[in-house]
């Protein structure tokens, strides 16, 4: 495919540069820096990338396969207010860039890219297309408050060697996490041993590189939403854990090296039907939460996929998703199921469901979905801020409550 030269034209509130400190070849380069929205990072970008190093990788569907890129679309998901802060952003490398600040105030960032060869991104191509993934799905919060940053270094010619020396550089900052280390340990031996053969297993991630599409800390708060040692009943519920997986992966830990109260020994056994429940969960409701689906705008091909391709599959229950469910509506309907296990089983150090959970699901769901959904519309459509506040998760777990006392069941 023949690459012409070519100018993207991005609007930016702020701009920053300055001359790299160097003699030599490279004396004239200079650094630029600025936040863009991410709905304005130039999609034609993807054309432009034969000088990176790293070509993400995807699943047969074309998705973004591995730990790292999961995780960045999810925090452009769930929490996009973070993403500049989280994200290290994107790396290119140009001819020439300037800033003006056009009529009306709007500032833009011109770039202009000739020879792919020499320009084009350098490292940052995870975060590009996982920006492109979640645009082209619209399952985002509106308004999508989240920011990227641009890192551009501009040179009139660009020695190959330093590309390759550049590119390496960048590309040398990964650092092992503390999940790799733990599963260096053996610390998830058991919740491997739990899943061993049953479908979906291949599909967690227990350390950086590994193509799961579930990060082991994420299915480790899932099974501390059920934690009745943390919260035993209607008082106490574990909005408190949204968006903090550090301090999961450590209470799990502690629990681990702990040698009486062992709150993890009593749900893993039970992981794989977790698991299940947490698909069901997304079967029933994902069809009922609207998504923010962008039609198309003024800029040149911007529109995204139809509603019908957001199936996806149902590793652990089988079947498919219609839809995508945040995590900020997920977490209140699966964590009102503590109300659903039996205490004195619980004391006595095992987990068992008063009533069949599946059954459970079907009779709860609908008043579960619209109370989250309320919940969202009070929120503004932010779906984290439902994740963090109480109210969703008070108001399913009574649903919960009220269901089980119709059977004859009491429960806290």
């Amino acid at each position: 495919m023949m690459i012409k030269p070519i100018e993207f034209r991005i609007p930016a509130d702020e701009y920053r540069t300055m001359p790299v400190p160097s003699n030599g070849a490279i004396s004239k380069a200079k650094l630029a820096t600025c936040f863009v929205r991410v709905e304005d990072v130039p999609q034609d970008l993807e054309y432009w990338m034969s000088i990176n190093p790293r070509t993400p990788r995807r699943n047969t569907k074309g998705a973004l396969a591995g730990v790292v890129a999961h995780q960045i679309v999810e925090t452009l998901r769930e929490h996009p207010e973070k993403f500049a802060f989280k994200n290290q952003g994107i790396y290119l490398i140009v001819k020439d860039t300037e800033f003006v600040k056009e009529k009306g105030g709007q500032g833009i960032v011109t770039l202009q890219l000739t020879d792919p060869s020499q320009h084009g991104l350098i490292n940052g191509g995870h975060t590009f297309f996982a920006i492109r993934e979640v645009t082209e799905d619209g399952e985002y919060p509106s308004p999508w408050d989240a920011y990227v940053r641009l890192h551009i270094l501009a040179m009139e010619d660009v020695d190959s060697y330093l590309i390759a020396d550049i590119a390496e550089g960048l590309n040398r900052s990964l650092q092992v996490d503390n999940t790799s280390i733990e599963n260096l340990q053996g610390s998830f031996d058991e919740i491997k041993r739990s899943l061993e053969g049953k479908q979906g297993s291949e599909q967690i991630a227990y350390k950086m590189g590994d193509s799961g599409e579930f990060d082991v800390e994420q299915v480790l708060t899932y099974m501390n939403l059920l934690n009745l040692e943390l919260f035993p009943d209607r008082k106490n519920h574990p909005h408190t854990i949204f968006g903090k997986p550090k301090a999961v992966l450590d209470t799990f830990i502690k629990d681990v090296k702990e040698k009486h109260s062992r709150v993890f020994k009593r749900l893993v056994p039970h992981l794989h039907d977790i698991l299940i429940l947490i698909d069901r969960i997304q079967q029933l409701a994902a069809p009922k939460f609207p998504g923010k689906l962008k039609v198309s705008n003024t800029k040149k091909n911007n529109r995204v996929r139809s509603p019908k391709n957001k199936e996806r599959k149902a590793h652990f229950a089988g079947g498919i998703i219609n839809g995508h469910l945040h995590l900020g509506w997920l977490y209140p309907m699966l964590a009102a199921f503590r109300a659903n296990i039996s205490r004195a089983a619980w004391e006595q150090g095992e987990l068992e469901w008063l009533v069949n959970p599946e059954e459970l699901l079907k009779a709860t769901i609908d008043e579960m979905a619209g109370i989250v959904l309320k919940e969202n519309e009070d929120n503004k459509g932010k779906p984290a801020e439902v994740g963090r506040k109480e109210a969703a998760y008070r108001g399913c777990y009574s649903v919960i409550v009220m269901e089980l006392a119709q059977r004859g069941i009491l429960t806290s």
